[in-house]
């Protein structure tokens, strides 16, 4: 009830400020206006009338209500009521006391008043939707819009407008008159205007000039015909968003005009070389809708614009610093290239002394002693587990050299679970939450019995958590602080009796080094190595497997091991426990996933693609030339095919022109332009290499497109035009069509992600970027695709390869392309004879299209 009272409120503080306070209180204007609401009130429809019950209640009380002093006779009140205001003289009243009339949007409103019944009528229910708004709040941009609009129509305007608008008198419900809108749209207007007009048709257009066609476009140019349908679709619009915002029943939100992005400083890094400490300055994308072209956390890298944060450890001179500063910034690049002779880079040999010291050091312990939980069968005795400063020092190193977790000694995300001691990763995308609204059965995964992804670990080996308990249960930060300092000594003295140059940073940066020299994709071991999500552009499309992370320990393992050589003897020695990761079947990998839940299911998509295909030949069995409806439904059809396919075969992202243009792809060879970036400046495109089996499609398109363009033109039709159109790259590839049976002619639907979404959500009910989920996170069984896998006998396909088909920058936001790249085009056309077995295997194949 204080909810209602409260919206009421809202009408009359509206109501007061927009016509009484705008008012001029020695005259009549105020009782004029008045009375001209009354007018819109009776005039409200009768079958309306319970939709807008409260603002009807909340009109007809501020009405009855408003003492408003007043000359005007009973016989002037009627007079006004039944023809309106006097406009001319009203509004020549209101100027002498307002320069500008803009913020009168509302006396304006109500001082214009039609002679057709049908414009009052629709002046009446869109003045009601506005009462709505006000109730609402937050929508007074809407609001003025609503009836500046309305007002148009009694002038000229929008008139043009009035034919192409419902009367509303004939509708039941606000939802028809929302469907028949929205209809209204997507016919062909121009020819509607042209058979209702003929003789006068070339002269109106004309009259309203730019109101209808672009300055550019001359009347008797075949893109008129496209731009008055676009415009009038454009002014229909208005009419349809406040009965959008009626069954919103929301509050309005603040228009956004700008993409949304966040500036997020990367984590710092200390060179050991240098003590310098240098971060990124990262721009990442923030919103997550289900039709946006990058995800939540995904890095926008821009070459012009990417800035490094560096701290000189011994400043001196400013420009002497910046020389520095930019010395170290291409130190980073190298670095990042994970070459075997880079010196800031730990040698095997290094290594091998460092494991050869935590070897030593750690099996003189007597772990065996520690916790009932402990694996392997022995007495427990309490406190008789002992150790100093350097034993902690040792653990620390070995931590550190098993996980590349900078503070992996103390996290709390260290536990001892069911099975095994193990660290929680903390790798959760947007898209790692499942909507509602979503086919859950194309899912990566299914959420827990806690309706939340699965946990998946590092594992530890069982010694090293035992022991790990023990020595953190006595420590505080000081103490920590000392064990990080004893560390860097041990390190020292190694490196002055080995002659070698080991530091903290090499340690930890010697996991994900290992692994990429192995040929592991860069994505997999940024999840290992707990990495932020926006620290690398793949993260946020990724999924990756327990049993994949598992395998990098066991191997990175049997490395460290092998460096042990002749030290080190399989079997049940305490040396033998602290190189032992647990048994793998522990695990639970086999159905345990985190990260994208886009991922999408292989047997679930060949379901629908067989669908797509399906429908596809029965509409081109069906297809009757005589009838342009089977013809625009087989379009259409093949349409939703095609998108899916070059989806899955590009990675397109979904732009307002989905896939280009027939002159982007070079059938004969392959080679396909993308410039799906439309927000980053410096990025023109990029090239890749299309399957074969794509490439067999696109040029079937291409012959019935070109056999129908030219049989249709000859016949006067106009879908003719939008074929040959098409073949002349002069619009997009991907077009969906519709037939207007009033004219019989056939109008290009208006290509926006909103009806892509309708289109697509008839079979894969995801965000429309869903396939690039599903290729960045492809894997062969439970092993990601893009990592080197010796059961497999395949050449891997390497991370530069993946991220250059994706669009993806590398970590520190260069392009996959730039000068200094190694990537081969053969490495891409090899991709796309990978991509081609995969969409054959989940279903699509050549369809003929000409019969």
């Amino acid at each position: 009830m204080a909810d209602e009272d409260n919206r009421s409120k809202n009408i009359e503080e509206w109501l007061q400020k927009n016509i009484v306070d705008f008012s001029d209180p020695n005259s009549d204007e105020a009782s004029s206006l008045i009375t001209e609401l009354k007018f819109l009130k009776n005039t409200l429809p009768a079958q309306f009338r319970s939709a807008f019950n409260s603002q009807y209640s909340a009109l007809t009380e501020w009405i009855k209500t408003k003492d408003i002093v007043s000359t005007l006779t009973e016989s002037e009140k009627i007079q006004i009521y039944e023809s309106g205001i006097d406009q001319k003289n009203f509004l020549k009243n209101l100027k002498t006391r307002h320069k500008y009339l803009k913020n009168l949007y509302l006396i304006t409103f109500l001082a214009s008043r039609s002679d057709s019944p049908k414009i009052n009528n629709i002046r009446s229910l869109y003045f009601f939707l506005c009462l709505k708004m006000v109730e609402l709040t937050d929508y007074d941009s809407r609001i003025e819009t609503t009836l500046d609009e309305c007002r148009f129509l009694t002038s000229n305007i929008r008139e043009f407008l009035v034919p192409f608008l419902p009367d509303i008198t004939q509708f039941e419900s606000l939802r028809h008159i929302q469907d028949n809108l929205i209809q209204a749209q997507n016919n062909d207007n121009y020819t509607r205007w042209l058979n209702n007009s003929p003789d006068t048709f070339e002269s109106e257009i004309k009259r309203y000039g730019s109101k209808l066609l672009d300055k550019n476009t001359l009347f008797s140019s075949s893109d008129a015909r496209n731009d008055i349908n676009e415009r009038i679709a454009q002014y229909l619009y208005e009419y349809i968003l406040p009965i959008d915002n009626y069954f919103k029943n929301d509050s309005g939100i603040t228009r956004v005009t700008s993409t949304t992005y966040q500036v997020v400083s990367g984590p710092s890094y200390y060179d050991d070389t240098t003590g310098n400490t240098f971060s990124d300055l990262v721009n990442i994308f923030e919103s997550t809708s289900n039709t946006d072209a990058f995800e939540a956390g995904e890095r926008q890298d821009n070459e012009q614009e990417s800035f490094e944060q560096v701290t000189i450890d011994n400043p001196s001179n400013y420009y002497l610093d910046l020389v520095k500063a930019e010395g170290q910034s291409n130190s980073r690049r190298k670095n990042a290239m994970n070459q075997v002779t880079d010196v800031n880079t730990a040698h095997e040999d290094e290594i091998k002394r460092l494991v050869e010291y935590i070897a030593s050091k750690l099996s003189k312990l007597d772990f065996l002693s520690i916790g009932k939980e402990y694996e392997y069968e022995h007495e427990y005795e309490e406190g008789k587990f002992k150790f100093d400063i350097s034993d902690q020092s040792a653990l620390y190193l070995y931590m550190l050299l098993l996980t590349g977790i900078h503070d992996i000694y103390t996290s709390e995300q260290l536990k001892l679970g069911s099975n095994g001691y193990r660290y929680q990763l903390t790798f959760c995308p947007a898209r790692s939450h499942i909507d509602d609204d979503w086919d859950k059965s194309l899912c990566a995964y299914k959420l827990n019995k806690f309706n939340k992804p699965d946990k998946l670990y590092v594992f530890m080996p069982y010694p090293l958590g035992a022991m790990h308990i023990e020595m953190i249960e006595s420590t505080d930060d000081k103490i920590r602080d000392s064990i990080h300092e004893e560390a860097k000594e041990d390190l020292r003295k190694l490196n002055k009796e080995f002659g070698i140059r080991l530091s903290i940073n090499k340690v930890k940066n010697y996991l994900p080094h290992y692994l990429a020299q192995t040929n592991i994709d860069k994505a997999l071991i940024e999840v290992l190595t707990n990495c932020p999500v926006h620290h690398l552009s793949a993260l946020p499309y990724y999924n990756v497997s327990q049993y994949d992370l598992f395998r990098c320990q066991r191997d990175y393992m049997d490395h460290l091991i092998g460096l042990l050589e002749n030290k080190y003897e399989p079997n049940q020695t305490k040396l033998y426990m602290l190189f032992e990761l647990p048994d793998e079947t522990l695990t639970d990998y086999w159905d345990k996933t985190i990260g994208s839940a886009l991922a999408v299911n292989e047997f679930r998509l060949e379901e629908i693609v067989v669908k797509l295909r399906q429908k596809v030949e029965a509409a081109t069995a069906g297809l009757k030339l005589s009838s342009l409806n089977s013809l625009v439904y087989l379009h259409n059809s093949f349409m939703d095919y095609l998108y899916v396919l070059m989806s899955v075969a590009s990675g397109y992202r979904p732009v307002t022109e989905p896939f280009g243009r027939l002159s982007n792809i070079d059938t004969r060879t392959g080679v396909y332009f993308i410039s799906d970036k439309e927000m980053q400046d410096d990025t023109i495109g990029r090239l890749i290499y299309l399957p074969h089996t794509v490439c067999q499609q696109i040029n079937e398109y291409e012959k019935f497109i070109k056999s129908n363009g030219i049989l249709f033109n000859k016949l006067g039709s106009n879908i003719g035009q939008i074929y040959m159109d098409i073949l002349d790259s002069r619009i997009g590839l991907i077009n969906y069509l519709k037939l207007d049976e009033i004219t019989n002619t056939v109008i290009q639907l208006k290509l926006n992600k909103a009806l892509i979404k309708e289109r697509m959500s008839q079979y894969i009910s995801l965000p429309l970027n869903w396939h690039r989920h599903f290729i960045r996170s492809l894997k062969n069984i439970h092993i990601g695709k893009y990592s080197y896998n010796s059961d497999f006998n395949e050449r891997p396909i390497g991370y530069d390869v993946i991220s250059a088909w994706m669009g993806h920058s590398d970590e520190l936001g260069f392009s996959f392309y730039d000068p200094f790249s190694g990537l081969k085009q053969s490495e891409l056309r090899e991709f796309a004879n990978t991509l081609d077995e995969l969409i054959k295997g989940i279903g699509f194949t050549v369809i003929q299209l000409e019969r």
